[in-house]
């Protein structure tokens, strides 16, 4: 490193956008006509911002992208057709839209659709627009609120004789404008005469509550916009109301981008813009925006073109790209089995000639699932298209590649370097290092034994970004980097090719050879190296004749699993030499005019015959290393060929890594290089001895340094302790650096995550002792381990990590496991999957053993966390997709999906719970599926939240009843038959976790006052190879009411700090029998007992005017119920004339949860006086009685019983009688009221009642309303919806709406979301909306109107 005093002469440009070291930027020099003309290339991610700058157009002047399209369908919008009358139509939002005059509708079909704002916008572009929003609505409320404070402030100053404050409500009314009418003057304190000042007051001070609640409770949704869509004879075109206005007069009508190129913008501010695409013959909108800013970056580095700044063009700045956003804003940008489907549908559809995907993650099985194939055997294989993709950020431990790009056969899988040109210009180093590959960069093999990474490409760039994001240029690394990187320099070859090769097929298997036979060394593993464009060109042009070239090559290793290399990981693999069967198969391109329904007169099909006929390779074979034997030769023709390999691991040195291939050489062209390699991996673990402890000694790193060793797991290990070590003396002597340690272990079908551990650890950040001595700095980092397989430790010195510094690192081990039979441990130790202990077994017995070691701090618990639930579907209902868009690529025939309904109750607020589906969620690439979604609607219909294949813990806020819809889609109707009955498991977090009482004897469990016997195990400490018994308390469980008989509560047993948890779960037993209240016997009667017959006569004499009474309430004829009630009244005590006027009273008011005055209540001024009348007669005949209910709460007798139950009939029909009487004389009180306010009206604090269209009720009446409501609210819960419905009319009546309002507020918060009272919430949201229009506050009503259609949709919303 050298001081410099003056800077340099010129920024080093060339870095930002790495080129050089792939010799792209020397290919575009030398055939600058070859830099991606003709080319096109798919980008399946986030979606490309259509105002980023460099992808306007290509070199040539070409619109750089061909098309925008959001694949996972989460910019859909459904429409419905409409009518349209002088230019105005009524949109989905409930709006009056006026349209443009000028736009042309020849057919004068008018569709309409509304969708969220915030279900298009990228997180941070949502936070952005909702801020703005909520500050805007935030500042006019306020307004309001200070207008109403200053009210109050003003008539509390009156009533003190201050008369003169009274005019500063005018000065407070100047600042207070929420809109343009808002004035509030010194007149609207004046009251009524019938108003009090304690009525004012009352109503000023619900007023400051009420909207102290509102804006608690203000939660912005976002904007819904209109969509109006017509066509004007040549296409669909659509328009968006962005701003909310309704008014289109003046609005573009955009179509669908590939046809008119036409890009609107959706949020000015945010410079955020949108494109087209019309579907279901204009019955589906598509509004197409980017779900985040990596698709921009990554379309930058494949091809942007900057014609005034060409320094910072990317790779193929010649290229135009076709935009496919398979990330869905409803998950994050999660990618989704429905996007990927539909992805490469239209990659074949645009013909792409290169696909970029920087996307994945961890599969279970590698190169193993339908999407996965799809692309091998269809896109790659069969049309042609070069598909290249990240191979994963997991890194630097072995086999931490990602699917698709680092597992599956078809993809070229990049891993991501750097060189000094990035170093200094996108990292600013002082001083750098050598070229590297990025420390976190994934590393193969894969877990059945392929190469894993192809070659490497610059792993980071300052390229193009979202406008959105304000940076024209911005810095991102990751194998998302090298990805685009790498096909940019594929689209270079293609573009070449075609150029220079005329029409000769060039299949993207010729690509990969040429580009991985190329690649120039950089010491990685098995020979993946940095990709070279030149040289990978002279190649093509060397090999263009030879056909074998045209070919690829699989291979599979005859072993336990059917692998693609050689892969010896686990100790007893290398612990003896192995034999394998290799099978070679050559893969031929196909055309889709070699398809039977495509090749009419044969000739393609005969062609390619012909191509595999005349096929013959005679190879020669050669293992790099020693230690693999194989043949020397190999003949293969077009079927394939085997050949015997041997494997001998048992000398090579233990603990390291050891790599070889076998490749295979044309006899007739050695210098060519290798046209297949098979590898071969050995990773030799260390053997752990008794002390459970095995020392890896003093590791020396120097800058970008990786140092690998492997251990086998002891059998019943469940937990590892990597402890590092570094002495003061050599940090201080060196650089502070930080550290990657990174720990892993592989289990057949299961995702490298599992047992995983990736740290960062600094060195030489700590503090030592002055002067040095023997201070040093001590790292511990735990992990769980699965007992008989290799971890790996691998360690790194991060890359740009300056200096030297020396490590000791050793590894202890810890297991407490359950023990078999006999204490005997299968190899890896039992018992992975946890421990199920049943609720009717009373007490459970587990023996534990400490197979590994001693161990201490032994202090068992078991917590159990969680309430799982298995849920049936209600509907299950399979239908075929629309052939457009969901068709399978192998077919062509339609996708069917399966529609699952669940219904799921929360009991409380604020409830956490996690949804699986163990047949088809976790999974997205090995997916045997196309798509498996869901997502939770409450009972509004309202939709909550998504999830895909990945479930994370979900947070329900209202409890209630919801609707959880799952969707599965795959390409057979019968297989998803299968599937119709699947359960759902819902696992919903307890509000107070559950600990279960353990113990080492079973006596301890029942009782304390035995002695327990000496020879029982104390706790604290298991010595090794003991064996120990626990006891668990499972009837003594305090189990939470909110769990059912046979639901499963989950958590975890813990054995000790030092070692692993297991999953525990105690299945619920049978509740217990409560056993009935035993009853005094009455006393004996004087009465002549009945007879038989009486009694007969008797109960057949109630029962029938039991029926009578029933049909007054059912009798839809007014003369037929008034004979009935005549009939029945006639011969009633006072207990039968009660039932039968309640009856006649709940048939007046039929729709109780109708508000009183509205059309639905059916409630006119003469049934209202007439249901007053009857009500009076009802609470005269059972008031006294109903008081009686308190004198029997604790009945015993059977007597007492039967008055009890009569004096709570009694109070249930008191209580009916009173709210239909309240009821009623709101009815004959409202008058008008129900008359809502211009909407141009101003927020106006309305007290006094002086509004002109209300007609005042009679004093008399409105007495008599307010004696019912408090007689009302002494029998029933004031927070009843009937109530509340009875009884806020009454302020109305005195002109106090916001005291009317708060019970309606409140209602609204805390009432469940149930299909049952759908109708009541109906009631109580009209009821508010009308007192708020009363009020005038035009800001909190329009703020309900816009939401009404989001909260409460018509619909459910597509999957």
């Amino acid at each position: 490193m050298a001081n410099k005093t003056t800077p340099r002469q010129e920024f080093p440009t060339h870095g930002l956008m790495p080129r050089g070291e792939t010799q792209a930027a020397e290919f575009v020099r030398k055939y600058p006509q070859y830099d991606g003309r003709g080319v096109v290339a798919a980008v399946l991610d986030t979606g490309i911002d259509p105002g980023a700058k460099g992808l306007q157009v290509t070199s040539e002047g070409k619109r750089k992208v061909v098309d925008y399209i959001d694949c996972t369908g989460s910019g859909d919008v459904e429409l419905s057709d409409v009518c349209a009358e002088e230019l105005t139509l009524k949109g989905a939002s409930g709006r009056t839209l006026r349209l443009n005059a000028e736009w042309k509708n020849p057919t004068g079909e008018w569709r309409v659709g509304a969708k969220r704002l915030s279900r298009l916008l990228p997180g941070e572009v949502w936070m952005s627009v909702s801020a703005e929003r909520s500050q805007r609505f935030r500042k006019n409320a306020q307004q309001l609120t200070d207008a109403v404070l200053a009210k109050k402030g003003a008539v509390q100053d009156k009533d003190q004789g201050k008369v003169s404050e009274v005019s500063k409500v005018s000065e407070v009314s100047k600042v207070s404008e929420v809109s343009k009418a808002s004035e509030i003057s010194a007149k609207s304190i004046k009251t009524k005469d019938s108003d009090t000042s304690k009525n004012l007051t009352e109503e000023l001070d619900a007023q400051v509550d009420v909207l102290k609640t509102l804006n608690g409770a203000y939660a912005d949704l976002g904007p819904l916009l209109d969509c109006v869509v017509f066509h004007d004879g040549e296409q669909w075109r659509a328009a968006i109301d962005v701003d909310e206005s309704g008014d289109l007069s003046a609005a573009a009508a955009l179509g669908a981008y590939k046809h008119t190129s036409d890009v609107g913008e959706l949020c000015k501010r945010q410079l955020f813009y949108y494109t087209l695409n019309f579907y279901d013959e204009g019955r589906t909108l598509s509004i197409v925006t980017c779900a985040g800013s990596h698709s921009t970056h990554v379309a930058g580095i494949l091809a942007a073109h900057h014609p005034e700044e060409p320094q910072n063009d990317g790779v193929a700045p010649g290229a135009q790209l076709l935009s496919l956003m398979i990330g869905d804003h409803r998950v994050g940008s999660m990618e989704t089995g429905v996007g990927l489907t539909r992805a490469v549908n239209a990659i074949v559809e645009y013909g792409a000639d290169v696909a970029n995907m920087s996307y994945g993650e961890p599969s279970s099985s590698p190169n193993v699932g339908q999407w996965v194939q799809t692309v091998a055997q269809e896109v790659v294989r069969r049309h042609g298209c070069v598909f290249v993709s990240s191979a994963g950020n997991e890194g630097p431990a072995l086999s931490s590649t990602g699917s698709p790009g680092g597992t599956s056969d078809g993809f070229i899988g990049v891993g991501a370097h750097v060189g000094y040109d990035q170093m200094l210009a996108e990292y600013a180093m002082y001083e750098t290092v050598g070229d590297t590959v990025f420390t976190w960069s994934s590393r193969g093999p894969t877990p059945d034994g392929d190469r894993g990474v192809d070659v490497y490409a610059p792993g980071s760039a300052i390229t193009s970004f979202p406008a959105y994001c304000k940076e024209r240029l911005c810095l991102r690394n990751g194998t998302s980097m090298s990805s685009p990187n790498l096909c940019g320099v594929a689209a270079l070859l293609v573009s070449a090719w075609k150029q220079e090769m005329g029409g000769a097929s060039l299949s993207p298997y010729r690509v990969k050879n040429a580009i991985v036979s190329t690649a120039k060394p950089i010491g990685e593993l098995h020979g993946a190296g940095m990709v070279q464009t030149d040289s990978a060109w002279q190649f093509l042009k060397r090999y263009a004749a030879r056909a074998a070239e045209q070919v690829s090559w699989r291979t599979h290793v005859d072993d336990s699993r059917r692998a693609r290399g050689i892969y010896l990981r686990n100790a007893e693999e290398s612990a003896h030499a192995r034999f394998f069967n290799v099978s070679v198969v050559p893969v031929f391109p196909t055309s889709e005019k070699a398809r039977l329904e495509h090749d009419s007169d044969g000739e393609s099909g005969r062609l390619e015959s012909q191509t595999q006929f005349d096929f013959e390779q005679r190879l020669l074979l050669v293992a790099t290393e020693s230690w693999v034997s194989v043949p020397d030769a190999l003949y293969v023709a077009s079927q394939g060929n085997k050949f015997a390999a041997r494997v001998d691991a048992t000398k090579l040195q233990a603990g390291r890594l050891h790599t070889a291939s076998i490749d295979a050489y044309d006899s007739t062209d050695v210098d060519r290089g290798p046209v297949f390699s098979i590898p071969v991996t050995v990773t030799k673990p260390l053997h752990v001895d008794a002390s459970a402890c095995v020392d890896l000694g003093t590791l020396q790193f120097r800058p970008t340094e990786i140092v690998r060793r492997f251990v086998a797991v002891p059998p019943g290990a469940t937990r590892a302790h990597i402890v590092l070590r570094a002495s003061n003396a050599a940090a201080l002597e060196s650089s502070p650096a930080l550290f990657y340690l990174h720990c892993m272990q592989l289990e057949p079908a299961t995702r490298f995550r599992k047992f995983f551990m990736r740290e960062r650890v600094s060195i030489g950040h700590k503090s030592y002792a002055a002067g040095g001595g023997s201070a040093e700095q001590k790292e511990t980092k735990t992990m769980d381990v699965i007992g008989g397989a290799t971890l790996e430790v691998c360690l790194a010195q991060f890359w740009n990590q300056l200096g030297a510094h020396d490590i000791d690192v050793r590894v202890e081990f810890n297991g407490i496991v359950p023990a078999n039979g006999g204490g005997a441990l299968a190899e890896g130790g039992p018992l992975r999957a946890g421990i199920t202990v049943h609720g009717s077994n009373a007490v459970a017995r587990l023996d534990f053993i400490a197979p590994v070691r001693p161990e201490y701090d032994v202090s068992p618990s078991i917590v159990l966390t969680k309430a799982r639930k298995t849920l049936r579907p209600h509907e299950a209902v399979i239908s075929p997709l629309g052939a457009e868009r969901d068709t399978h690529l192998a077919t062509g025939s339609a996708l069917y999906k399966l529609e699952l309904d669940y219904r799921l109750e929360t009991t409380r607020e604020e409830t956490q719970l996690c949804l699986h589906m163990p047949a088809v969620d976790t999974q997205i690439y090995e997916n045997w599926a196309d798509n498996f979604a869901l997502a939770i609607f409450d009972a509004n219909k309202r939709y909550l939240i998504s999830q895909i294949s990945y479930t994370s813990p979900l947070l329900i806020k209202q409890c209630g009843e919801s609707l959880v819809r799952v969707q599965i889609r795959h390409r057979s109707a019968k297989d998803l038959e299968a599937l119709k009955d699947i359960p759902l498991l819902v696992d919903v977090v307890l509000k107070s976790s559950i600990r279960l009482t353990t113990k080492f004897d079973m006596a301890s469990i029942f009782t304390s006052t035995v002695s327990s016997s000496a020879a029982v195990y104390r706790g604290g400490f298991i010595a090794k190879g003991s064996r120990i018994p626990l006891f668990i308390d499972t009837i003594g469980a305090a189990v939470p009411s909110e769990a059912a008989p046979g639901d499963v509560l989950v958590g975890k047993l813990t054995m000790s700090r030092h070692t692993a948890d297991f999953d525990f779960e105690y299945v619920v037993p049978a509740k217990s029998i409560k056993k009935p209240e035993e009853s005094t016997p009455a006393a004996p009667k004087t009465d002549k007992p009945e007879s038989k017959e009486e009694q007969d006569q008797r109960e057949m004499n109630e029962a029938l005017r039991r029926v009578r009474v029933d049909w007054v309430k059912k009798s839809r004829d007014d003369g037929v119920r008034t004979r009935l009630v005549t009939d029945l009244l006639a011969n009633s005590n006072d207990e039968q004339r009660a039932e039968v006027l309640a009856a006649q009273l709940s048939a007046l008011d039929a729709t109780s949860s109708a508000l009183p005055w509205s059309e639905a209540a059916c409630l006119t001024a003469a049934s209202a006086r007439r249901a007053v009348g009857i009500a009076d007669s009802v609470i005269e005949l059972t008031r006294t009685q109903a008081l009686t209910a308190r004198l029997y709460e604790k009945a015993q007798t059977d007597d007492e019983k039967t008055l009890k139950k009569q004096a709570e009939l009694a109070r249930t029909q008191l209580i009916a009688a009173l709210t239909t009487k309240c009821r009623a004389l709101a009815a004959l009180t409202h008058g008008s009221v129900s008359a809502t306010a211009s909407e141009t009206c101003a927020d106006y604090v309305e007290v006094d009642g002086s509004d002109n269209d209300e007609t005042d009720a009679s004093e008399q009446t409105v007495q008599e309303y307010e004696r019912a409501a408090a007689e009302l609210r002494q029998w029933a819960a004031a927070d009843d919806v009937s109530v509340v419905i009875a009884t806020a009319p009454l302020h109305m009546a005195r002109h106090q709406y916001a005291r009317a309002l708060q019970p309606v507020l409140a209602w609204l918060a805390k009432a469940p979301m149930k299909p049952a009272n759908a109708a009541e919430r109906r009631s109580m949201v009209e009821l508010r909306n009308q007192l708020l229009a009363k009020l005038q506050w035009t800001i909190w009503s329009a703020h309900f109107r816009a939401i009404a259609p989001i909260e409460s949709p018509a619909t459910y919303e597509r999957l």
